[in-house]
């Protein structure tokens, strides 16, 4: 069985501010060849840290997949690292700096002196043509091992790697088994009350080819299940299964994600959605805006970090503020309700927290953070807690959370 490591690139990802939607579908991919995942790993853009997470992969791993880092900016350092981790020089290619050049041309523009670095790929690698954008994948085969390099943006990754590199690893890399695969994606249950719900589906999966691997991902947790091509029935039972056994905390399969979802929900009962945030700084609202189509739900936002703001922009009244602090039920559900007020929409989802290090209250320590939402009906509030955790996975957990308790609430008004 062919062992496989994804090595995400971005630190951007690391603090939560992209949702790395490419890793699931690698993964997704991958696995239904019968390739083994032995590691998923999210590092820095930095020369050093991704050389290291490529050399580490190469002692344990027959094939390494890079995303990210391809771009034409000093912190595009990939090409870098992979010619450093195989110590082989880069070297300047005539034929993709004339494709860049033409790229730029078909749009009426000038080619950024920039871009030239692009041009230059470690050497001997195989250059793995973009149909979309200006970065060549790479494909490098170094004792008898395989590195592969995509870029980062989702589209050009997916075209690029199912018409090239897909191709190109089933041939070096035949699959002995084919397999049916499914990713469930939960959120607001942790993998051990995962394991617990799944204990049945587990037990009668024994006697199957049935695989599961278990990805917790910052708030998240993802099942993957395998079954061999040859037991279609098995997988479709087992599917069922763990559907009905995941029951409301199951958000999405494959590719969707929760931003997604959420949006589906909105746009399928036509209410529209204000975002009021304070701990988590604007990153509700760029999860929201990064799915397509969002203008049709999605109003607008107000990020009050001040208490200033809270008061004059939401309508936060003093004297909650006073009473309560800034970190209190209450004025969650007053940020809520004010920003569904000023932004005129259907429902209003707002946070606030104490992300830390520092701060922090005797009855709301850092870590704390308090969720409101408002319709004209109703406002309520949820409570989370995240002790230990540094400030950006607080902010990104948090931000998932919001959206997790506006899909649970959504779900309920549908149905």
């Amino acid at each position: 069985m062919t062992k496989v490591e994804i090595i995400a690139t971005g630190s951007e990802l690391l603090k939560g501010a992209v949702e790395n939607t490419t890793t699931p579908f690698l993964v997704s991919q991958v696995m239904s060849w019968g390739y083994e995942i032995i590691r998923l790993n999210t590092v820095r853009d930095n020369l050093e840290e991704i050389k290291g997470a490529i050399c580490d992969a190469l002692t344990r791993a027959e094939l390494i997949i890079v995303t990210g880092g391809l771009g034409p900016t000093p912190d595009d350092v990939t090409r870098d690292a992979i010619a450093e981790s195989i110590q082989m020089p880069l070297e300047f290619r005539s034929e993709i700096w004339e494709e860049i050049q033409s790229f730029f041309k078909k749009r009426g523009r000038e080619t950024p002196p920039s871009n030239i670095n692009q041009a230059y790929l470690p050497y001997g690698a195989l250059a793995v043509p973009n149909a979309l954008g200006t970065a060549a994948g790479i494909i490098v085969t170094h004792n008898s091992k395989i590195i592969v390099a995509l870029p980062g943006p989702p589209e050009e990754l997916r075209q690029m790697f199912l018409n090239e590199v897909k191709p190109f690893l089933l041939r070096n890399f035949p699959p002995q088994i084919t397999y049916l695969t499914r990713c469930f994606k939960v959120c607001g249950i942790g993998e051990t009350v995962v394991l617990q719900r799944l204990k049945d589906v587990l037990a009668e999966a024994r006697n199957t080819s049935a695989k599961f691997s278990y990805l917790p991902r910052g708030g998240e947790v993802h099942i993957v299940l395998q079954v061999a091509a040859d037991e279609p029935q098995v997988f479709s039972e087992l599917e069922t299964k763990i559907r009905l056994a995941l029951g409301e905390d199951l958000y999405g399969i494959d590719e969707e994600t929760l931003p997604g979802k959420v949006g589906e929900l909105l746009r399928s009962i036509n209410f529209t959605l204000g975002v009021a945030e304070s701990c988590t700084g604007g990153l509700i609202l760029n999860y929201l805006t990064n799915i397509p189509g969002s203008s049709d739900y999605l109003r607008g936002g107000i990020v009050a970090y001040h208490n200033e703001i809270k008061e004059r922009q939401l309508g936060v009244k003093p004297e909650t503020l006073a009473e309560f602090s800034e970190v209190s039920s209450n004025t969650a559900m007053e940020m809520a309700a004010g920003v569904r007020r000023a932004l005129g929409a259907d429902i209003g989802l707002a946070t606030t927290g104490f992300a830390g290090p520092a701060g922090g209250l005797p009855d709301a320590p850092v870590g704390t953070v308090y969720v409101g939402l408002s319709t004209p009906r109703e406002t309520l509030f949820s409570k989370l807690f995240y002790p230990g955790l540094g400030r950006i996975t607080i902010k990104s957990m948090a931000a998932k959370a919001a959206l997790d308790l506006l899909r649970r609430y959504l779900i309920r008004l549908e149905g």
